[in-house]
């Protein structure tokens, strides 16, 4: 019920066009109904009392249900359909809302093929739900009421015969539903994982053939379709099963009431057109009422993937501190910071530093000593477990991360562009920088030449990652990017190690002729970088300390 009141809550948004929906699923109903009653008509009238001159008027009542049925059905359908794709897509929009708030933790704990699934599968099967309750839910529980209703109206005795199995079908309901939704969690426990498998040996098919490891990849995609298939046949095994107990159930409800009925025929008490219209109302109803069966099987299953989507988007974040305005004017302080991924795995233990206004500091170490998690925490990527870093005095926290990045460009060790112009790229997430803003910062991390070399030049497309570029023109068009929107505090993370010597000067002479008022990070191991900043920092050890810049020279060189 909790999921259901959340779809709710998105579905009466549009009541207007739900409203008309209903409407027309009422009306479709009531046309639905009304052969029925014809029929005893028919019986008794025509063919009982030999009424010729009803014979035409009877036939074009009955194109005129028809046509009306017809009528209304499409009405409900598309009226249905138009509310559903809008529920699903309120869904997506907010699921990506959520997530986007996240930290970067978050994304670090799940895999790309886990969200994918989430955004694509779960949501495409609550899609799917919608459209089967569309299709056959909605006109279906109309016309069954207004079938069972005549029924009554024509034999209450043998109606209430009927409907007395109704008990036993809602045991029988549950408990399969149940199942149902086990089942179809599981299968969607399983397509993200095949989802997590593909995205992952797609993306390392560099090193997938570079280590002869297709078989293998091959083997375990193999057994991962094996678990799916168990998991799917579950699923099949307990749909199947339950019209099947239904329809049963349903039939033994029947054989009582045609028994009481021939009794009820032959003694006088109805007349054969009553039989008739009575038995087709049953009959008709028998049909929607088994689609009303399957569509609740398809809502335990699009239930389970609303489960999977609500409580992704219900993770709990810091919350974001609207109206608070970080400044940068005077310096950034570390004040006792400790950090661990693992509680018995400390990384950095109780650092105490300070970065001026416009100061170059340079940042070596070994691999795994912490340099990585030092600009993480910087960023507001991650929070200290114990300590702070502040800002002007501010603390930073994940709620007020994002404003703080506002001030910084940051060039990691992976070049990630994406599948965009090059104009684009270098603009990302700056939408108001003007052209020359663009030029000047493409010109700075030396990237002009190769940039009009190309087809289109800035208005060229550069494909997933930018694979039509090499890894150098990638790292080249990324320290654009972070160059372009003038920040106050520039990070290199490791940021030229895809470059020749000649560009590497070309970006060192870019970032002497910065302001200087710009800070300056530099995580590298190149000492040609290192003699371009004002002081070393060392991190090793879980701890962080200023370096001769001679000794940082000689340490990189080894």
């Amino acid at each position: 019920m909790k999921q259901l009141k959340r779809l709710w809550a998105y579905t009466k948004r549009y009541w207007k066009m739900l409203a008309a929906s209903l409407s027309s699923a009422a009306l479709f109903g009531v046309v639905a109904a009304g052969p029925t009653y014809l029929l005893k008509r028919v019986v008794d009238d025509i063919f009982v009392n030999k009424n010729h001159h009803l014979i035409l008027p009877m036939a074009f009542v009955l194109v005129f249900i028809f046509a009306c049925k017809g009528i209304f059905s499409f009405l409900t359908s598309y009226t249905m359909h138009w509310v559903g794709h809008r529920v699903v897509n309120d869904i997506r929009s907010d699921l990506l809302v959520s997530v986007m708030c996240y930290p970067l933790s978050f994304f670090q704990a799940m895999t790309t093929g886990q969200l994918m699934s989430h955004f694509l599968n779960d949501v495409q099967m609550m899609q799917n739900a919608a459209s089967a309750t569309i299709k056959n839910g909605v006109r279906s529980l109309f016309e069954t009421m207004f079938l069972i209703t005549f029924a009554f109206l024509q034999n209450w005795q043998l109606a209430l015969m009927m409907v007395l199995v109704g008990p036993v079908m809602g045991v029988i309901i549950k408990k399969m539903g149940a199942s149902i939704k086990r089942s179809s969690y599981r299968i969607q426990q399983e397509v993200g994982s095949l989802s997590d498998q593909l995205q992952e040996t797609f993306s390392g098919m560099r090193e997938v053939k570079a280590f002869n490891a297709e078989a293998y990849h091959i083997s375990r995609f193999d057994n991962q379709l094996q678990r799916f298939f168990t998991a799917t046949m579950r699923f099949v095994k307990a749909e199947a099963l339950l019209p099947s107990l239904i329809e049963l159930v349903t039939m033994v409800g029947a054989a009582l009431a045609f028994y009481v009925a021939a009794q009820q025929v032959i003694s006088g008490y109805i007349t054969p057109g009553q039989l008739t219209s009575f038995v087709a109302a049953s009959l008709l109803a028998y049909a929607p009422m088994k689609r009303l069966i399957n569509v609740y099987g398809e809502i335990q299953y699009a239930l389970a993937a609303a489960d999977r989507v609500f409580m992704l988007m219900d993770r709990v974040v810091p919350a974001q501190r609207i109206g608070q305005h970080i400044s940068f004017k005077e310096q950034i302080s570390f004040n006792n910071l400790s950090f661990a991924y693992a509680p018995d795995r400390p990384v950095l233990r109780n650092i105490n530093l300070t970065l001026k206004k416009g100061e170059r500091v340079g940042i070596v170490g070994p691999s795994g000593g912490g340099k990585s998690t030092l600009i993480d925490l910087l960023l507001g990527f991650i929070t200290p477990i114990d300590g702070t870093i502040t800002i002007d005095g501010q603390v930073l926290t994940l709620g007020n991360g994002a404003q703080w990045r506002h001030y910084v460009g940051y060039v990691g060790q992976r070049p990630f562009l994406f599948n965009d112009t090059v104009q684009n790229n270098v603009m990302y997430g700056r939408t108001k920088l003007n052209q020359e803003s663009i030029q000047t910062a493409i010109e700075a991390a030396d990237a002009q030449d190769f940039v009009c070399a190309l087809a289109k030049g800035y208005d060229t497309m550069l494909g997933e990652n930018g694979n039509l570029l090499s890894g150098g023109q990638r790292q080249r068009l990324t320290i654009a990017r972070a160059l372009a929107g003038r920040p106050q505090l520039l990070i290199f993370d490791e940021a030229t190690a895809s470059l020749d010597a000649a560009s590497e000067d070309e970006i060192k002479n870019s970032l002497q002729r910065l302001p200087a008022d710009v800070t300056v990070i530099i995580v590298t191991h190149r000492a040609s970088l290192l003699k371009a900043v004002d002081r070393v920092l060392l991190v090793d050890d879980n701890s962080v300390r200023v370096v001769l810049k001679d000794q940082a020279l000689r340490s990189v060189a080894v």
